[in-house]
C-alpha cells in the first residue's frame, strides 16, 4: 500500500553546523538566506543522515516512488525556503510532493494558537486526500516547532495514525506506539451544535457565555482573543476535529482472531542456510508465536518498499524483511486479519519486532 507521508519541516537544513557553506545560519541575525541553487546542489549529494532532520527521517522511512510526500512548513521565509529545497530533492523520488504552508505558524506567540489550528486543518485534509487515493497516512514529527510536533503526536494518537520520529544524532527510526486511549468522541457529538457554531466565525464573548452557563464542561476548551471574542483553544479545536474525523470513519478495527495451532506448525521457511542474515531463525520463530499468524513463508514479493508492508489486505498477508542491505530474508506472513484496517493493526505491531 502506498503512503501519504506528512512531514513537518524545520530549519535544520539552514542551522546545522558542519561543513555546509552556510553552516550556522541564524534567523535572529540579519544574514540573508543562502542562494537556493547553491543549497539544492549541495543537498543533492549530501549525507541524508546529516543534511537535515527531515532527510534523516525520510531516509529511514525508505520512500518509494508510489508514496506521496507533503512538506508542512511554518509561515516564515526560512520555513518556506527549507521546504522548497526539500521539495526539489524529493520530487524525482516520489509520485507526488506538495508544499503546505501552515498559516500564521511563526515566531509570534499572539498568533501561534491560530497556527496550531491551521496545522490540524491541513493535516486532516491531507489524511482525507490520502485515504481517497488508497494511501496510508504516516506522520513524520521531527522538524519544526516543539509545540507543532507535540500537537501532531497527539493528533496521531487520537486518530490511530502512525507517528515516526528520529533524533538528529540517531540513524534508527522511532515509531511512537499507538495508544489505546479511552477518550470519548461522543462528547463532541453531544455538543456538536456548539462546536459547529463557534468554529464558523469569531463569536462575541457575551454570546459564548450564554452557552457556557448551561454547559460549564465546555469552558476549558475556549479562550478570549482580547478583541471581544471567544474562540476554541488550540486543544479544543484539536478535540473537535479529531472527534469528527474519528466518528466519520466508523468503528475502529480490533485485533484479529487467534490461530490456535502451535508455532512450529506455522513455520514454512526452509531451514537451509544460504546467505541469510544473522538471527533469522529466532525472528521467524518470534513471528510464528504471534497468535493471529497462520503461516510464515519465504516470498520474494516482500522485497522493495518499506521493511513491513501489506501485500494483500483482503486476506491479511503482510510482507516482512529481516536483515539489512548486505543480506535480507523476504518473508510472507499470512494472518487471520481481514481488510485494510485489521491488516494495518497487525503490520504496525510487526514493525516493532526485533
Amino acid at each position: 500500500m502506498s503512503r501519504q507521508i506528512i512531514c513537518t519541516v524545520g530549519t535544520s537544513l539552514l542551522t546545522n553546523r558542519d561543513d555546509r557553506p552556510w553552516a550556522g545560519w541564524n534567523p535572529r541575525t540579519p544574514d540573508p538566506l543562502p542562494g537556493a541553487p547553491e543549497v539544492e546542489r549541495w543537498l543533492g549529494s549530501a549525507d541524508l543522515v546529516k543534511a537535515s532532520a527531515e532527510t534523516n527521517t525520510l531516509r529511514a522511512l525508505e520512500l518509494s516512488d508510489a508514496d506521496a510526500l507533503a512538506l508542512l512548513h511554518s509561515d516564515t521565509p526560512e520555513g518556506h525556503f527549507c521546504a522548497e529545497a526539500l521539495g526539489v530533492l524529493y520530487r524525482p523520488r516520489c509520485r507526488d510532493v506538495s508544499l503546505e504552508q501552515i498559516g500564521r505558524l511563526g515566531y509570534g506567540a499572539a498568533v501561534f494558537t491560530t497556527g496550531l489550528k491551521s496545522l490540524v486543518d491541513v493535516t486532516l485534509r491531507l489524511v482525507h486526500r490520502g485515504r481517497e487515493r488508497g494511501r496510508q497516512a504516516v506522520l513524520c514529527a521531527t522538524g519544526g516547532f516543539k509545540a507543532e510536533i507535540a500537537f501532531l503526536n497527539l493528533l496521531g494518537a487520537l486518530l490511530e495514525i502512525e507517528v515516526v520520529y528520529i533524533h538528529e544524532l540517531h540513524r534508527e527510526l522511532v515509531r511512537l506506539p499507538r495508544l489505546p486511549l479511552a477518550w470519548d468522541p461522543e462528547f463532541v457529538s453531544r455538543h456538536e451544535q456548539f462546536f459547529t457554531w463557534i468554529d464558523e466565525e469569531p463569536r462575541k464573548s457575551s454570546e459564548v457565555e450564554s452557552w457556557l452557563q448551561a454547559r460549564p464542561e465546555l469552558r476549558t476548551l475556549v479562550e478570549d482573543d482580547g478583541d471581544g471574542h471567544t474562540l476554541l483553544t488550540a486543544a479544543g479545536d484539536l478535540l473537535f476535529k479529531a472527534a469528527r474525523e474519528r466518528l466519520s470513519t466508523g468503528p475502529r478495527a480490533s485485533w484479529p482472531q487467534a490461530d490456535p495451532r502451535p508455532p512450529v506448525e506455522k513455520n514454512h521457511v526452509s531451514s537451509t542456510e544460504h546467505h541469510r542474515p544473522v538471527g533469522w531463525e529466532r525472528f521467524v520463530v518470534r513471528l510464528c508465536a504471534i497468535d493471529c499468524v497462520n503461516a510464515v513463508r519465504w516470498d520474494a514479493g516482500a522485497h522493495g518498499g518499506p521493511p513491513v508492508k501489506i501485500m494483500d489486505a483482503a486476506h491479511g498477508v503482510i510482507g516482512v524483511r529481516v536483515g539489512d542491505a548486505s543480506g535480507e530474508l523476504p518473508l510472507r506472513v499470512e494472518t487471520t486479519a481481514r481488510g485494510q484496517a485489521q491488516s494495518e493493526i497487525v503490520a504496525s505491531y510487526l514493525r516493532g519486532l526485533r
